[in-house]
């Protein structure tokens, strides 16, 4: 046994005080990071009340039943146009072209009856085979008798041109809409980008 001398027991000391000190230190940072972590997030996004210098953050009230309906039925009625848009078969794009004709009205139905014999046309030579879904929807704007939609849809798409290998086929479509007979149709559709 060899004696301990008074400098190596004031060294095991000093090196667990150190220690301690150290986690001690290492749990303040932690602690003072996740206060300045949650003081930024709360600035981000204010609070109920809050003053944020153009006016108070006020809670937006639930729409009525009968608002809440109505806007239901335009994006159900936009989703199936463009649903309807981007799903054609050339073996038989008469499923598709009904389903356009049905929810369409107006200049924009004029437009398409007058096309559709070329679709038919252009499809069968290309053998075109279009799949696709609604990813989203929204409103954009609307009232008791018209609308504006915004709808993307993701799919496919395969012909003569793409070796009739399937590629993506992804589409922003805005689609105006208008009351008809407690219908809401198309009168007008554009491909946006």
């Amino acid at each position: 046994m060899t004696p301990t001398s008074p400098d190596s027991s004031s060294r095991v000391r000093l090196n667990i005080t150190l220690y301690a000190a150290t986690v001690v230190l290492a749990c303040a940072a932690i602690f003072l990071g996740f206060v300045l972590w949650q003081d930024k997030d709360d600035e981000a996004t204010p609070q109920l009340g809050a003053d944020v210098g153009r006016g108070v953050v006020t809670e937006v009230g639930e729409a009525p039943d009968d608002v809440q309906a109505r806007v239901a039925a335009q994006l159900d009625s936009a989703s199936e146009m463009a649903a309807a848009m981007t799903n054609l078969d050339y073996r038989d794009p008469d499923k598709a072209i009904t389903t356009v004709q049905a929810l369409a009205s107006g200049d924009f139905l004029k437009q398409y009856n007058s096309a559709t014999s070329d679709l038919k046309k252009l499809a069968a030579q290309a053998k075109s085979t279009m799949t696709g879904k609604v990813v989203w929807t929204g409103l954009v704007s609307g009232d008791k008798d018209s609308a504006t939609v915004i709808v993307a849809t993701t799919g496919t798409v395969s012909n003569k041109q793409t070796d009739f290998k399937e590629r993506e086929n992804n589409y922003r479509i805005q689609i105006e809409l208008v009351l008809d007979k407690g219908k809401w149709l198309t009168r007008d559709l554009q491909f946006v980008t």
